[in-house]
């Protein structure tokens, strides 16, 4: 019996990883709790709520009908997956700034959206570009970099835990 893999080149790091086929559909769902208007809430609050847009091409499996534990949430190894901070969108950002910049958000949001910081250009901000954009106070510039270095890390770790969790599955079992 022949062992199909997908070779994927995850990162710039040089971080490359094989995935069974068969696993590419179990990646792509998400696990979502109903909210109080009837509409999927990510468990992952850092994320903002988005529009599933996956191709047609994938067939996914709906997530079982039963709720989720606050002790399977926690449990080491459990990914919960979300939208990847790559993928957001201006309005996505706007959100993450509110959550994490409350008491400045407007003026971060209208500086943002002038600056078209999508996900993508949000992690790759440093104090000279958010000077150039107009946040003069150093204390404002280093909260929003500590905010960035926060959901830096928080990607990598969950870029790991996916890597992890794909290769134990695709590992072979014992006889």
């Amino acid at each position: 019996m022949a062992v199909e893999a997908v070779h994927c080149n995850l990162s710039q790091n040089g971080i490359d990883h094989q995935m069974c086929p068969e696993d590419l559909t179990s990646q792509l769902e998400e696990e979502e709790e109903e909210s109080v208007d009837g509409g999927p809430v990510l468990l992952d609050d850092d994320s903002p709520t988005y529009q599933d847009v996956s191709p047609p091409v994938y067939q996914r499996r709906s997530p079982p009908h039963r709720s989720v534990s606050e002790s399977e949430l926690s449990r080491p190894g459990h990914v919960k997956l979300s939208k990847p901070v790559a993928l957001w969108t201006q309005q996505d950002v706007c959100k993450w700034l509110k959550k994490h910049c409350p008491n400045q958000h407007q003026i971060y949001s209208d500086s943002f959206k002038q600056h078209d910081i999508t996900g993508r250009a949000l992690m790759r901000l440093t104090d000279r570009k958010l000077e150039r954009m107009g946040i003069m106070q150093e204390s404002q510039r280093q909260h929003i970099l500590q905010q960035v270095l926060q959901l830096r890390v928080r990607e990598e770790v969950r870029t790991l835990q996916l890597l992890t969790q794909a290769s134990l599955e695709c590992s072979p079992s014992s006889p």
